[in-house]
């Protein structure tokens, strides 16, 4: 009886502090998981998918991840070098159909790594990027290969020695890259010779179950994901569209909380799934260090109090915003899903409190 009266204070608690901060921040629609112990202890959905056909978040619900994709990006491609399929250290020019290199740096090679930890020297131009960015698109129809080639090779028609490169060698300076996880996907897709968002299914999404969880809106299941809003005072809530772009490997999956908690959740078990090997140990590790590692940005990395690493990534789009953390200690995790553009981080911290450890 104590116990259940515990868990309905909790429960009473985070509810009045969600909806709370919903409504001061006009977040239309929101979905969050609590992870401990490698399992998921909580789950909550709250307001709408879309708010003028007043559909409702449910824990099915598709959201776009925006740049919460890199780690999924990034733990697809590592599977494969948990393979022993590529060295993390590598020119990645040994498996294009076309040469990368920083024109100001012709002789210095970009490796896996630079471009997993953003310090490739690849810029992202935000004269190319800009429209793209800021317009919903829907799904993009410009092929992973041709964008690519046409933004990072000196014959591409996008291409711009001094905009799409930094003026610092591969290895010398961070700076966050949407290009490159653009890159890293392309990447697996040659390494392993299938489509990425086929490559994509077999390594993670089918093995998980993860089965409302896609890059495009066209390959979701029956039923639209959640619809991108923007507020303002005059208007409420506006819906923006689906977004959609060339670089979509480093922002445009949809998935539902109950996926993404699947995927935290074999992150926590060190690879593994209902007793099964879902991605090699060795490719965690590699993502997610026990140490502090310098500009490492497939996840962030911050202390906690209890003097723990707390990886974590916040993913911002038009109509989006979206948050996924973590620490190795307690195997502790939360993740919070949004269609609005207030940012989320702080809540997820303060719901994971409210739970705390079990």
């Amino acid at each position: 009886m104590l116990l259940l009266l515990v868990a309905a204070l909790q429960q009473a608690s985070v509810d009045s502090l969600i909806q709370d901060r919903m409504a001061r921040t006009h977040i239309p629609g929101l979905a969050i998981a609590v992870l401990d112990s490698g399992r998921v202890v909580w789950t909550g959905t709250y307001g709408f998918a879309d708010v003028a056909a007043k559909i409702r978040v449910t824990d099915s619900t598709p959201f776009q991840l925006a740049s919460v994709s890199k780690p999924i990006t990034a733990t697809i491609l590592l599977s494969l070098f948990g393979a022993g399929r590529f060295a993390l250290d590598e020119d990645v020019n040994k498996y294009l159909p076309f040469r990368v290199r920083n024109p100001a740096f012709p002789d210095s090679v970009i490796t896996f790594r630079e471009l997993l930890i953003h310090r490739s020297s690849i810029a992202d131009n935000r004269d190319f990027y800009g429209p793209l960015w800021s317009k919903a698109n829907g799904d993009n129809t410009t092929p992973l290969a041709k964008y690519l080639r046409d933004y990072l090779s000196p014959d591409g028609k996008d291409y711009s020695s001094k905009k799409n490169f930094l003026t610092t060698a591969p290895g010398e300076a961070s700076r966050y890259c949407n290009t490159c996880y653009a890159l890293l996907g392309y990447l697996a897709e040659r390494i392993s010779g299938k489509p990425y968002e086929q490559l994509a299914r077999d390594v993670l999404f089918q093995p998980l179950g993860m089965r409302e969880t896609a890059w495009f809106v066209r390959d979701l299941p029956a039923g639209r994901p959640a619809m991108p809003h923007r507020f303002a005072k005059d208007t409420g809530f506006v819906a923006t569209g689906q977004n959609g772009y060339p670089d979509w490997p480093a922002g445009t999956l949809r998935s539902s909380i109950r996926d993404m908690s699947r995927f935290l959740a074999m992150y926590l078990n060190g690879g593994r799934y209902d007793g099964r090997e879902i991605v090699p140990a060795k490719a965690l590790r590699a993502m997610a260090p026990d140490d502090f590692h310098n500009g490492f940005l497939t996840w962030f990395l911050n202390a906690t109090a209890k003097r723990d690493i707390l990886y974590s990534h916040e993913g911002g789009d038009t109509g989006v915003r979206t948050y996924l953390a973590f620490t190795h200690q307690g195997e502790r995790g939360v993740i919070v899903l949004t269609n609005g553009e207030a940012s989320v981080k702080d809540l997820a911290q303060e719901v994971l409190g409210v739970f705390g450890p079990r």
